[in-house]
């Protein structure tokens, strides 16, 4: 129930507030570059890495920017795919997805935050990661490790 009410409010949030009204066109932002998807000094980042035929993935995407929403920090959400481009897109559009995306094919990314499997998440300050995904933890103690950081973080 949790689950479905989680997916409900997300894409009624995707809905009215990024791809204009149900049923329009979003617009889909596939990035060659981490700078290219959130330019130096434009704040926090945090990175979801995922595959487009991955349904634990989606749900992770989709889950971190609601969790960034809900708790009004100031970080800017960027995911990470090394799929085919025309997957990503296809994947984007349906999903009402109109944040950024890395299309990372040569993997520059998962090496440099060493990612191994997916869905994984990395927050950076800067070009420094202060926070990653244990892959050890279940999902939802990831989600908690997450927020208790971005509290940290802006609660000061």
């Amino acid at each position: 129930m949790k689950r479905w009410f989680l997916i409900v409010a997300v894409a009624a949030s995707l809905a009215g507030g990024l791809g204009g009204t149900a049923g329009e066109p979003v617009d889909v932002r596939i990035c060659a570059s981490l700078d290219e998807a959130a330019p130096s000094g434009a704040g926090p980042v945090l990175l979801v890495f995922f595959s487009t035929d991955c349904p634990v993935c989606y749900d992770d995407l989709f889950e971190s920017r609601y969790l960034i929403d809900k708790g009004r920090w100031p970080v800017s959400v960027v995911g990470v795919c090394s799929g085919l481009r025309e997957d990503l897109r296809i994947f984007l559009e349906k999903h009402a997805w109109a944040l950024p995306v890395v299309l990372d094919r040569r993997k520059i990314l998962f090496r440099r935050f060493k990612v191994d499997a997916v869905p994984f998440k990395a927050l950076l300050l800067g070009t420094e990661a202060v926070y990653r995904d244990d892959p050890y933890r279940d999902p939802e103690g990831r989600r908690e490790e997450l927020k208790q950081c971005l509290t940290r973080l802006f609660s000061r």
